[in-house]
């Protein structure tokens, strides 16, 4: 046998048994690769089980799908000391975005010095010294969510082998599925699973005459995380099963106490060996140690190995960069309204100025004076309007100074009537002022007080008139306003709005009654939907008896309201209800009602089945056929 064949021999001998001893395999199951072991302190630490909460960077090696469950961009270094020198490296990157799933780029190597060769020349065995040995394998992984909470990922790696002068590589894939339970609150928040196909496309090893195949292994697990103090601390528990392909099966499980994401602790039992470790963070660095004997159980040779990891956090992360988005997307929308807010404002600017010039050419005052006030409440600073304003103002008191003039021509008693005219330009100034603060009511008053002097004044009068029918469209105005706002649920400022118009018909018992009534129906609907959003929250948490109370205060107030009806009388159902025999017309038209489901007609099974629940409204089965067909329905909506 040549010199190149022994080396090959003996390495791959002492390879295949110190790897058969490491996991417990027989000989003619191939070697398995020793990156089975896993990477990272944290794994490591809580007992090699990682398949379905593989929460940092060297989350790929364990379950490509689970990188989903990584919310920050990590690096990771991660050192295992081994039996007789040898050494176990790790080095890997996770980069999770919000909308095209995550990415991971990972460098395994395990490699050991000091393999001694020699060669038998001529019966007498010569030393030609030392090789090294290490194999090395180059990781791509990929994992996206295809559905709410259900992920699968893909890990591609290039597996490479050095013996001295002597080199060979293989390639294979690993595939993973991930599920967390979308749930919001309950025993089912915070469950996972998770399943790990490794070597799924098989790598095929040649180093030198010998080609290994490395056999696929197939590893399922699950965790449960318990949130403490408001999310702050955490209990994590995890279970993981594994079977090869020439391999019993192995089980791990670890726990986890995490103080914030400051300090973890962490025990885990390994395949029959127990592991423990630790963790510190500080701001964006963390340090992990574990330790765990994962060879064979002999001490004497493969004696506790440690592993130590160091994790980079990079950048902020998923839900911090959602909340980011978020944000902008909310100030993007303000600033569109507040575009809009300030395209109608300049609108109604303009179009307030030119009725008010087209009022003061034909020398109608009031109104004139009414759209340069409001312009002037848009607008405080509007030259033009303060200047057209004043101009309103001289055109009046030069109309006000020639009745006065026609007055005292004819009239015998020149000075009551000058002291007349003081009283009624005192009363007009002041209407005016409080007209274009837009207080109608006092300016009424005002003007009724200077017509009381001077009752032939038909410009009085027709102000007064004038601003008469302004309050009252003013009023009707904030009605529609108000209801608007109700409609847009900002009842605070639908409140503001209808107070203000309440204060503004002060001594006007008509409309402001109008007003008391438009306020109190409101104080309806708020507390109807009050009541009505409470039974629509317990009916979703399964409350069904709190539910219908207050679905039931909802109705007392508006019971014409379909949805509360519906809503209403399901929770009585569900509350009330048991599953029985149906009988006579109600099992007719629940069987007629499930041919229309069966043929995919759900909109005609739930009118049939609405049908049978006024004749048994207590019937849960019905109601969870009618709910079960509307979920249909909105399934086959979205998908359209």
């Amino acid at each position: 046998m040549n010199r190149e064949r022994i080396v090959i021999l003996v390495v791959f001998l002492t390879l295949w048994f110190s790897w058969s001893s490491l996991f417990g395999q027989e000989g003619e199951a191939g070697i398995e690769s020793p990156f089975s072991i896993g990477v990272g302190a944290r794994a490591l630490g809580l007992g090699s089980a990682g398949v379905a909460f593989p929460n940092d960077p060297s989350a790929f090696t364990w379950n490509p799908a689970g990188m989903v469950v990584v919310q920050q961009k990590g690096l990771s270094l991660s050192l295992t000391t081994l039996f007789e020198g040898t050494q176990y490296n790790f080095i890997g990157y996770v980069h999770p975005t919000i909308s095209v799933g995550t990415f991971g780029l990972g460098v395994s190597r395990i490699g050991t010095g000091g393999i001694k060769y020699t060669e038998d020349v001529g019966g007498v065995p010569v030393d030609l010294g030392e090789l090294n040995y290490w194999w090395g394998k180059l990781s791509f992984a990929y994992a996206v969510t295809i559905i709410q909470g259900f992920s699968v990922g893909v890990n591609c790696n290039v597996n490479r082998q050095v013996l001295g002068f002597y080199s060979t590589h293989g390639f294979g894939v690993d595939v993973g599925f991930h599920y967390g339970i979308p749930a919001k609150r309950g025993i089912l928040k915070g469950l996972y699973f998770g399943c790990n196909l490794e070597n799924a496309l098989t790598p095929r090893l040649k180093l030198g005459v010998s080609t290994e195949t490395i056999p696929y292994k197939l590893r399922v697990g699950m965790a449960k995380v318990f949130n403490l103090r408001n999310d702050a601390d955490h209990w994590l528990f995890l279970a993981d099963f594994e079977q090869g392909e020439h391999q019993t099966y192995r089980y791990h499980v670890g726990m986890e106490y995490g103080v914030g994401r400051l300090f973890f602790l962490r025990a885990g039992y390994n395949n029959g060996e127990l592991s423990f470790g630790g963790g510190l963070r500080y701001w964006n660095f963390q340090v992990d140690y574990a330790t765990s004997r994962i060879a064979d159980p002999d001490p004497s040779f493969f004696p506790r190995s440690h592993r130590f990891s160091l994790i980079f956090y990079i950048g902020k992360s998923i839900p911090e960069q959602k909340r980011i988005l978020e944000e902008a997307r909310r100030q993007e929308v303000q600033e569109k309204i507040q575009e809009r807010v300030d395209s109608d404002r300049q609108r109604r600017i303009s179009e307030g100025l030119q009725s008010g010039r087209e009022y003061l050419e034909k020398g109608d005052y009031f109104n004139a004076r009414l759209e340069f006030s409001r312009v002037l409440r848009e607008d405080s600073e509007n030259l033009v309007a303060q200047e057209l304003l004043s101009e309103t103002t001289k055109q009046e008191e030069a109309l006000q100074r020639q009745h006065e003039v026609e007055l005292l021509a004819d009239a015998k008693e020149k000075e009551k009537i000058q002291r007349d005219n003081a009283y009624i330009n005192q009363r007009l100034t002041e209407g005016n002022e409080a007209m274009e603060q837009g207080d109608f009511q006092k300016a009424i008053d005002k003007w009724q007080q200077a017509l009381e002097r001077d009752p032939t004044n038909s410009r009085i009068y027709n102000n007064v008139e004038l601003a008469k029918t302004e309050l009252e469209n003013e009023v009707t105005r904030s009605i529609a306003r108000g209801r608007q706002l109700v409609r847009e649920k900002n009842y605070s400022e639908a409140y503001k709005v209808l107070n203000r118009a309440k204060e503004q018909t002060a001594g006007n018992p008509e409309l402001t009654g109008k007003i008391v009534l438009e306020i109190q129906r409101i104080d309806r609907w708020v507390e109807f939907i009050t009541n009505f959003q409470e039974g629509q929250q317990r009916y979703s948490q399964g409350d069904y008896e709190a539910a219908a109370r207050y679905l039931e205060k909802a109705l007392t107030i508006i019971p014409d309201y379909e949805r509360a009806k519906e809503l209403h009388r399901n929770a009585v159902a569900r509350s009330m209800g048991t599953k029985q025999e149906m009988k006579g017309e109600v099992k007719v038209l629940w069987e007629s009602g499930l041919g229309f489901y069966i043929d995919g007609r759900y909109e005609e099974a739930i009118k049939i089945w609405e049908e049978a629940l006024k004749i048994d409204p207590h019937n849960v089965e019905i109601l969870k056929n009618i709910e079960q067909a509307q979920k249909k329905i909105n399934i086959y909506k979205k998908k359209k």
